[in-house]
């Protein structure tokens, strides 16, 4: 089954204005691979979060990243050779959408990127995360993958990196089982892999009188 990926870095996606990625240098090692593992260590390593449809990435594959980059520069070596394009949604997260064709393309299902069902899944995990017992945005980094059942609510959690601590792991995984954000998007395929990335005690906080069902 074809796989939806959506990188979740406990902050709210910031509508369609491009903004350029920070110009710090990281040291990445990301090997080449298929694109869509690649692309989970690039979020994993430069802290963006990533939106792309799994449809796009489905049997490409990345050449090599190793060396100090900005994170601009070493996702375009990435995706160097791949119909891809980078549009920024924020300085913390962008999608990958196909590159212009030349000739017209048949009408297809809209991408994830084009429906508000991203960010209403990632409020909907930070308030879970937030209302979980020992589960609130900390010093943790994580990358798992959800499946919804037939009535939208995440029934399923597999880690594909976990935190480091076993308990840690449970309690993320009690506070993300049931969690919807109402219908999936028409043909999205599942799992949806998700990046839970540090937050602090203000995430939290800043949640407190929102009255939106999650």
């Amino acid at each position: 089954m074809r796989r939806a990926c959506l990188a979740l870095g406990l902050v709210a996606l910031a509508g369609s204005s491009a903004a350029q990625t920070p110009p710090r240098e990281i040291a990445f090692a990301i090997a080449a691979q298929p694109l869509d593992q690649a692309l989970a260590q690039y979020s994993l390593a430069s802290g963006l979060t990533v939106l792309v449809d799994s449809a796009l990435t489905a049997g490409r594959d990345a050449p090599a990243v190793v060396g100090t980059y900005t994170p601009g520069d070493a996702l375009r070596r990435l995706l160097a050779g791949s119909p891809l394009a980078i549009r920024y949604a924020s300085p913390h997260s962008f999608t990958l959408v196909a590159a212009p064709a030349p000739a017209a393309q048949p009408a297809r299902t809209a991408r994830l990127r084009d429906t508000p069902y991203a960010a209403a899944l990632q409020g909907a995990l930070k308030r879970a995360l937030c209302k979980g017992q020992g589960a609130a945005p900390g010093s943790y980094r994580a990358l798992v993958k959800l499946w919804f059942d037939k009535a939208w609510r995440v029934n399923q959690v597999d880690w594909v990196s976990g935190t480091g601590s076993a308990p840690l792991n449970q309690r993320l995984e009690a506070a993300l089982r049931g969690v919807t954000a109402g219908p999936l998007p028409a043909g999205m395929p599942q799992p949806v892999t998700v990046l839970l990335q540090p937050g602090s005690a203000q995430d939290c906080q800043a949640l407190q009188g929102d009255g939106r069902a999650g």
